[in-house]
């Protein structure tokens, strides 16, 4: 299977527009969208209701992603607070190491 552009697809959507035809095929065809995505289009061109099937659409992909950013900030938490907590730590050992070697030489 080849690379397709999405300009290449573009034109083809123009192109089936032109004609009237089906929307969802040239979709399809493309391999850019899922195919919840284009069966979604066609259902709502057969009942014409495009419209609510296109708003469908956007709330379960915005729901998607506003999940996978909660996922992303739940796992970016802890690593911060590691992160920092190495920092802390290596500024307390710089400053506490020469110190411990200065008692060294005292002894």
């Amino acid at each position: 299977m080849g690379f397709i552009s999405p300009e290449s697809a573009c034109l083809g959507f123009v192109e089936y527009e032109n004609r009237r035809r089906a929307l969802a095929v040239p979709l399809a065809a493309s391999g850019l969208f899922p195919p919840m995505v284009t069966e979604m289009i066609a259902i709502g061109e057969q009942t014409g209701s495009l419209e609510k099937m296109l708003n469908r659409i956007a709330i379960a992909y915005e729901t998607e992603a506003q999940s996978d950013v909660m996922v992303m900030t739940s796992l970016l938490e802890p690593i911060m607070i590691l992160l920092m907590g190495l920092i802390v730590g290596f500024i307390v050992f710089s400053i506490l190491l020469p110190i411990f070697e200065m008692n060294q030489l005292v002894r």
